[in-house]
């Protein structure tokens, strides 16, 4: 192994030891050679089907590299596609803006061909450097979505090294393909985090008092029934009493009233929205006896609706912590953006092998936004007027939306069918290929929901069943609160470029940073066209989260809210 070789496995090594082993394991691509530039700087010539192909110009790499950088003055976050010798990314790297780097390269042949020639160490060192090699589609959107963090880093950019992406466009256009994919994703993601971050924040902090009490588990259970709050639960109810002998009865927040009042009771509610509105749903308590599911996010005021409270973990930075460094909570999936989702994860988590799903419409039924018995009802009669009527409201409330498509059967039911309502149903199919039991939804007049036939043993062996319960307490809720404090009063300032500052601390303080990123993401949208940098962005809301875990701790726990209990029918 030669001495250039070695620097720079050295210098990969301490980011990506494995990826280092491989290289050193790697057969060097004989088609690749160094030659020197006019300039004297040494360039990779890669050896194709129509001759020799310069992978920088042969005149002055550096200074092709100044204007490749110059044309990305916001730095950001930069996907390079193709490693070379690096002179691009050097002059990335040399602007303050950039805040990452992540190369892609398909060739680890190549790869030690050019770690054998051109001394990259300095460029491999950096802690905002990460190289990818041979990833699949798969591997490198996960790779940018953990990489990539908007509040700090800026925009994302793709950057091709353009001789080598043309000596392989078909690999490398997957990666671009992967780049707008993921694009998307953490576009969805972070206008999710600009509106609720803050509340996500401050409904956790405001929960944990009452997240410290004991609660008796959920136990496994082999088939469960999920009930949605479409209209066709109206005609889907009275089946309901026939079929759910022997099977779990998982309502959403929205359908419980509408089940109450037809004197069905649930075996359990589940309900995620942080918004205050999801309070409408409980002003019927849940009954004493029902446990309510709910998402450590969820309105304080909507945990004190009930006596039985299952908090679990959706997944947000600050409620991984809490399951971290106070309590292990449970965790169920709630990436479908909606509670009947995260309803059928709550019955596959505890083993349900078959899933029935009911009033999951996903669309507005001849023109019928909700079951009878849902909170909407109540709100938009007790606003209908002369002037607006009833009738008027729930058309304005279908309306709302850009975009309103009328889908209708070969018998003439018709529908109103929305994008994001579309979208729920695509994420509720792809997940239900996952499961691990059967997903059984049962069609009204709503869209079809297609998911895959499963096969499993009827028994029920083999399904490693857990009860749905927190973990043990490391510390009482005030301890945590003092110390999350305490350790958010200690963190350095993330100075520019925040990300790389970021990168540079331990894990412990990464991780209390990582904890504020969504309700950065909803200041920033507070702040509107006040543009500050992230540095600036990231005190202001370490001293709100200060100010709202300091009221907390002096407000001290409150007492839940009594609830009533009625005969199970």
């Amino acid at each position: 192994m030669n001495g250039i070789l070695q620097r720079n496995l050295l210098a990969l090594s301490a980011t990506d030891p494995d990826l280092a082993a491989r290289i050193s394991k790697a057969t060097p691509d004989p088609k690749l050679r160094a030659e020197p530039s006019r300039t004297g700087l040494p360039i990779p010539i890669l050896r194709g089907p129509s001759g020799d192909l310069a992978l920088h110009s042969r005149m002055d790499p550096l200074r092709e590299a100044e204007r490749l950088a110059a044309a990305y003055p916001s730095g950001g976050f930069i996907v390079y596609l193709g490693l070379g010798a690096g002179y691009g990314i050097r002059a990335l790297l040399d602007r303050p803006t950039t805040g990452g780097v992540l190369v892609v390269e398909y060739s680890l042949d190549l790869l030690r061909a050019i770690l054998e020639q051109f001394d990259l160490a300095p460029v491999l060192s950096d802690r905002r450097v990460r190289l990818l090699a041979d990833p699949d589609e798969p591997t490198l959107e996960r790779a940018i979505f953990e990489a990539y963090i908007p509040i700090l880093a800026g925009d994302l950019s793709t950057v091709p090294l353009r001789a080598r992406v043309d000596a392989d466009p078909g690999r490398f256009s997957e990666a671009v393909d992967a780049v707008r994919r993921v694009i998307s994703r953490v576009s969805d993601d972070y206008s999710v985090q600009a509106f609720f971050g803050r509340r996500w924040f401050s409904n956790t902090v405001r929960n944990l008092y009452a997240a410290e009490r004991p609660v008796r588990p959920l136990t496994p259970v082999r088939e469960a029934i999920v009930t949605a709050a479409g209209p066709s639960l109206d005609e889907l109810a009275p089946e309901l009493g026939q079929v759910r002998r022997g099977r779990f009865l998982i309502a959403t927040d929205t359908s419980m009233g509408a089940l109450l009042a037809r004197g069905i009771v649930p075996d359990a509610v589940v309900s995620i929205d942080c918004q205050h509105i999801s309070y409408y749903h409980f002003l019927t308590p849940v009954p004493g006896e029902i446990p309510l599911i709910l998402d450590l996010a969820s309105p304080p005021s909507v945990a004190r609706r009930a006596r039985r409270v299952h908090f679990f973990s959706s997944g947000h930075p600050f409620c991984r912590y809490v399951s971290s460094h106070f309590r292990p909570f449970p965790s169920l999936d709630t990436s479908g953006g909606n509670v009947t989702h995260a309803a059928v994860s709550l019955a596959d988590t505890l083993g349900a092998r078959r899933i029935f799903l009911y009033g999951a419409d996903f669309s507005y039924p001849r023109g019928a936004s909700y079951a009878r018995g849902t909170y909407i009802h109540r709100y938009f009669r007790l606003r209908a007027g002369r002037t607006s009527p009833q009738e008027s409201l729930f058309s304005a409330f279908l309306y709302r939306n850009l975009q309103v498509d009328r889908e209708t059967d070969p018998d003439g039911t018709f529908r109103y069918v929305t994008k994001p309502l579309q979208a729920y149903r695509r994420r509720l199919e792809a997940f239900a290929a996952g499961l691990s039991g059967q997903l059984v939804p049962v069609r009204g007049s709503g869209v079809d929901i297609r998911v895959p036939i499963r096969t499993f043993d009827p028994s029920g062996s083999g399904r490693g069943l857990a009860v749905f319960a927190p973990g043990k307490a490391t510390c009482t809720a005030r301890e945590f609160l003092e110390s999350y404090r305490d350790g958010l009063r200690g963190l350095p300032e993330l100075t520019a470029p925040s990300l790389r500052t970021l990168r540079s601390l331990s894990p412990e303080q990464q991780d209390l940073w990582t904890t504020l990123l969504p309700a950065a993401a909803a200041l920033r949208k507070d702040l509107g066209n006040l543009q500050i940098p992230p540095s600036e962005l990231m005190e202001r809301i370490r001293a709100w989260t200060l100010e709202v875990v300091s009221a907390e701790l002096e407000a001290g726990p409150k007492a839940p809210m009594e609830s009533f209990t009625i005969t199970r029918t």
